[in-house]
């Protein structure tokens, strides 16, 4: 019996050790839930799929109501709605349900008479703001974004988010770009860890005054999305993390326009409507232990990838299948704490490819190709700075040591940080690890769930040509209110 299962053996049956009787029969004669939200409790077709082979099959011995109730625990906690879920086995002090039984049972069987047990399960509801704004402020840019959740408003433990965003350019004073969110998931009444995921969004963007965007190639941006599909989940009691992994499909119309006449090739072809449509997939797992948002341990891992089923280009241009593509990218972080969590080292490594269902990816729109640099992403390089225009593979590796500073308490999510990253991009994996944009530096990071500081001095160790490097000072600020 594991630590998880014997939690849900109350003391109310003292006088029998059911850890050594786990063949010992139990009848389940009451479930009794506490601390459902009564303004908007589960609906009863919900509830009873949870709870249905207690429900059903109520007389079990000690070892299969441990596993039983076991599996209804991580139900509950697939729903979403609760961020806690205990569950006991009590002696049932009304026995009259367990004598109705008896009558039914024939001595000549000889079936040892079971112990009435009644279930308490307790939910515990999570502390969480249905509304919130979020301000950000970095070197080249200024947004202001803000969402509405809502829980459980069908009773089936369903969850909606409403999300809307704007961007301000400080260089030419006004706003540059704005966009609109919203999803909508349901988990399966038969089997709460699979969840039926429905997502639009809507993004309208203005590249001018961008350091990664050529004066001649300015534009605006214009991209409506439109995904469903299934998220399963589950529970992992020893890293106590939960994997979660997403298939589905995507529609995505793109709309390049306001070109001036002296645009490149690497953007004017793509001038228009551009439809695609994709199969995604997409897996993550992680068992990272913060203060506050700072991780000291454990690991994460991403792993995304999109197939290409069809693109059209135009009104009813069908481009060839030979045209589409497969796009695949991974994210894999590791960090490490000494001495009290007072030093932690830290390990990223990310990389991905798109790569040609023909003879080559002939048709690979701007918005789908990969492009680094930024505070996220590679220090001491501008935003988008390397890989400008966006290229068909990239790495990136990351090492970071970060310690806490004096006089500071060791729980603080305050920490000094010195990083050394490099990475490339290129359009040919062949020629991807040919050479390499790299910068050392020092950052002064503060990470909660309501503000997020990354004061960094990067000096970069690379001067190719085709790089935007930013040595020097950068600075990023997120706060999230309500």
């Amino acid at each position: 019996m594991t630590e998880a299962e014997s939690d849900l053996v109350h003391n109310a049956h003292e006088q029998l050790d059911l850890h050594n009787n786990e063949t010992k029969p139990l009848y389940i004669s009451k479930i009794v839930l506490d601390g459902d939200n009564g303004s908007s409790p589960l609906s009863d077709s919900l509830c009873k799929a949870i709870f249905d082979e207690a429900l059903t099959q109520p007389l079990q011995n000690v070892q299969n109501s441990i596993n039983i109730f076991e599996d209804i625990r991580k139900k509950l906690l697939f729903t979403g709605l609760f961020s806690d879920v205990n569950i006991t086995l009590d002696n049932d002090p009304d026995a009259t349900s367990l004598s109705q039984l008896n009558k039914g049972i024939s001595e000549s069987y000889g079936i040892e008479t079971p112990l009435s047990t009644q279930v308490k399960v307790l939910l515990k509801r999570p502390n969480y703001n249905t509304l919130s704004g979020t301000s950000t402020l970095s070197d080249d840019n200024i947004s202001l974004a803000g969402s509405k959740s809502w829980k459980n408003l069908l009773g089936q433990a369903d969850a909606e988010n409403l999300g809307l965003g704007f961007n301000w350019n400080p260089v030419t004073n006004q706003w540059d770009g704005k966009d609109a969110r919203f999803s909508f998931s349901l988990p399966l009444v038969k089997m709460p860890s699979v969840r039926a995921i429905v997502e639009a969004e809507g993004v309208n963007r203005d590249l001018c005054s961008r350091p990664f965007i050529a004066p001649e190639d300015e534009h605006s941006q214009q991209q409506y999305a439109v995904g469903a599909g299934f998220q399963k989940r589950w529970v992992c009691n020893i890293s106590k993390s939960v994997p979660l992994l997403y298939t589905g499909v995507s529609v995505v119309r793109r709309n390049l326009n306001e070109f001036k006449p002296t645009a490149s090739g690497l953007y004017a072809p793509f001038k228009g409507p551009f439809d695609k449509t994709s199969f995604v997939t997409s897996f993550t797992h992680d068992t990272r232990r913060h203060i506050g948002s700072f991780p000291l341990s454990g690991y994460q891992f991403q792993l995304n990838n999109e197939y290409v089923i069809s693109q059209s280009q135009g009104a009813s241009k069908q481009l060839p299948h030979g045209h589409n593509f497969n796009k695949t990218a991974f994210h894999l972080e590791h960090h490490a704490s000494h001495w009290q969590d007072k030093i932690t080292r830290s390990f990223q490594l990310q990389g991905g490819g798109i790569y040609p269902l023909g003879a080559e990816a002939q048709t690979v729109h701007p918005l789908d190709r990969f492009q680094l640099g930024g505070l996220n992403s590679l220090k001491g390089f501008h935003l988008n700075g390397v890989g400008t225009g966006g290229q068909n593979f990239f790495y990136k590796l990351g090492l970071n040591f970060s310690h806490k500073l004096s006089n500071t308490p060791t729980n603080a999510p305050l920490r000094l940080q010195y990083f050394f990253n490099l990475g490339n991009t290129s359009s040919d994996y062949k020629t991807v690890f040919n050479s390499y944009a790299a910068a050392t530096g020092l950052s002064l990071v503060y990470k909660t769930p309501q503000a997020l500081l990354d004061l960094t001095y990067a000096h970069p160790l690379t001067s190719r040509p085709q790089d935007l490097s930013k040595p020097g000072l950068s600075l990023g600020v997120s706060l999230t209110f309500f």
